[in-house]
C-alpha cells in the first residue's frame, strides 16, 4: 500500500506544481464563465445596433403609433422610416422597398395594406436579406404591430380607456419552490438554471480534462520506458491505481480552490447583469450529488482512459479510442434539453441511469426537479459497478499493454486482449 501512496504523491505533486495547473486554476473559472457571463452581457448589449426598418403604410395610420410602441417597449434601437410610394400602386411600393434594402438604405421592410386595421385576418409582409432578421421581426416588430392593431381596434370600437387597461392587464408571476416537508421558498428560475449549468459544465470539463490527463500520463511513461522501471518494484494494478488516484486528487484540489473562490464571491454579492451568485441554490442533496457524480464520473472515465493509454505508443494512436469515450460525456450535453423539458419522463429516467451518461443527466435531474432518492442511489450503484468492471478490464489492458511496443493498437487487438 505504501508503494501506491508513493505513486499517488508523485502524480499529485507533479500536477499541482506545474505551471499549467496554476494557470488552469486561475483562468479556468474565467473560461467557464464565458459560457454563462458572455451570453448574459451580449443579451444586454447585443441589441444596441441601430437598425432602420422601412414601412410602406398605405393607410397612413400605423407608422406613428408603431414608433411610439417601440419606444414604450424599450426598442429604441429600431427606427421606422416611412417609405413613400411612387406612382404605380402596390407593386411599385414593393419595388421601392426592395431597392432600399438592396442598396443598404434600410435594414429590412414591412408592407402594410390600406385596410390593415379593418381586415378580419390582418396580414403584414416582411422583406429582408437574411434569416437573422427573423429575430427582429418576431421579437420586436410583431409585438409592436400587434399592440398598435389592438389599440386601434379598441379606439374604433369606442372602448373606454379604463376597460382597455382592465382587459390588457398582464399576470405578475412569482415562483416558489415546495420542499418535501411542505415548506416553500421564493425561487429565481434564472439563477437556478444558470447555477445548474455551471455545475454541469464543471463536471463535464473536469472529467474530460483529467481523464485525458490520465491517458497522456500513461502514454508518456510508456513511451519514455519509465513504466518499465516502475514495474520492477510495483505491480501493474497498483501503478494504474496510484495514477488514477493521484490525478483525481489534483482535480479535487483544483475544484476545491474554485469552490472557495465561488463562496467568497457569493458572500460579497457579486453579480453580472441580473444574475447574482447565490449559494442558496446549493442544497444538501445538490451538493452531495455533485461531489458523488464528480468522483464517480472521474474514476469511471479515468480508469477507462488508463487502460486505453497502456495500449498506445503515442497520443496519435489513442485518438481512435479517445473520441468514442469522450462521446459518453458529449452526448449527454446534447440531451440536456430533453431532461429540462421533462425530467421525470421514461426516456429521461432511462438515459440518466446509463453509467456513462449519469454524471451529467442524472445530476441535471437533481438540479431541475429532484428525482426519487432510489433513482439517485441506483445511478451511483450502477456507476460504482461499472467502475469495478472497467477496472478489471483496464487492469488487464494495463498489465498486457504497458510493456508492449511496436504496431499501433486497434479495436480488434483490444478485444483479443480482453478475451485472453
Amino acid at each position: 500500500m505504501s508503494k501506491v501512496l508513493t505513486i499517488v504523491r508523485k502524480e499529485y505533486l507533479e500536477r499541482v506544481r506545474s505551471k499549467s495547473f496554476v494557470i488552469g486554476t486561475l483562468l479556468g473559472p474565467a473560461l467557464m464563465s464565458m459560457f454563462i457571463v458572455l451570453p448574459v452581457l451580449l443579451s444586454e448589449t447585443g441589441g444596441d445596433e441601430q437598425r432602420t426598418v422601412g414601412v410602406v403604410d398605405l393607410s397612413g395610420e400605423i407608422v406613428g403609433p408603431m414608433r411610439a410602441a417601440l419606444v414604450d417597449r424599450g426598442d429604441d434601437n429600431v427606427t421606422l422610416q416611412h417609405v413613400e410610394c411612387p406612382d404605380g400602386g402596390d407593386v411599385a411600393c414593393v419595388e421601392e422597398l426592395k431597392r432600399r434594402i438592396i442598396d443598404g438604405t434600410i435594414h429590412s421592410g414591412i408592407m402594410l395594406p390600406a385596410d390593415f386595421m379593418s381586415m378580419s385576418a390582418p396580414r403584414a409582409t416582411f422583406y429582408n436579406k437574411s434569416v437573422s432578421s427573423m429575430v427582429l421581426r418576431d421579437e420586436v416588430l410583431q409585438p409592436a404591430l400587434d399592440r398598435v392593431l389592438r389599440e386601434g381596434r379598441f379606439t374604433r370600437a369606442a372602448v373606454p380607456e379604463s376597460l382597455y387597461t382592465y382587459l390588457t392587464t398582464r399576470t405578475d408571476w412569482t415562483s416558489r419552490t415546495v420542499s418535501a416537508e411542505g415548506g416553500d421558498t421564493e425561487q429565481n428560475e434564472a439563477v437556478s438554471f444558470v447555477m445548474a449549468f455551471v455545475l454541469i459544465m464543471i463536471i463535464y470539463i473536469m472529467v474530460i480534462m483529467y481523464g485525458s490527463h490520465t491517458l497522456t500520463a500513461v502514454i508518456e511513461e510508456k513511451s519514455s520506458r519509465m513504466a518499465e522501471v516502475m514495474l520492477a518494484s510495483v505491480s501493474s494494478g497498483h501503478l494504474m491505481l496510484g495514477k488514477v488516484l493521484g490525478i483525481g486528487m489534483a482535480g479535487l484540489t483544483q475544484f476545491g480552490i474554485w469552490a472557495m473562490a465561488f463562496f467568497v464571491l457569493s458572500q460579497r454579492g457579486v453579480s453580472v447583469g441580473d444574475f447574482t451568485l447565490d449559494v442558496a441554490f446549493m442544497t444538501p442533496i445538490i451538493l452531495i450529488s455533485f461531489v458523488m457524480f464528480f468522483l464517480l464520473g472521474f474514476f469511471l472515465y479515468a480508469t477507462l482512459y488508463a487502460g486505453v493509454g497502456a495500449l498506445c505508443n503515442s497520443v496519435q494512436d489513442s485518438q481512435q479510442f479517445h473520441t468514442p469515450l469522450a462521446m459518453g460525456m458529449v452526448i449527454p450535453m446534447m440531451l440536456l434539453s430533453v431532461i429540462l423539458r421533462s425530467p421525470d419522463s421514461t426516456l429521461a429516467v432511462v438515459l440518466s441511469l446509463v453509467p456513462l451518461f449519469s454524471p451529467v443527466l442524472m445530476f441535471m435531474r437533481v438540479c431541475v426537479e429532484t428525482p426519487p432518492v432510489w433513482q439517485i442511489g441506483l445511478s451511483w450503484l450502477l456507476m460504482a459497478t461499472s467502475i469495478w468492471f472497467a477496472a478489471k478490464a483496464a487492469g488487464k489492458l494495463f498489465r498486457l499493454g504497458i510493456l508492449m511496443h511496436g504496431a499501433s493498437p486497434t479495436w480488434a487487438s483490444m478485444i483479443r486482449m480482453l478475451r485472453s
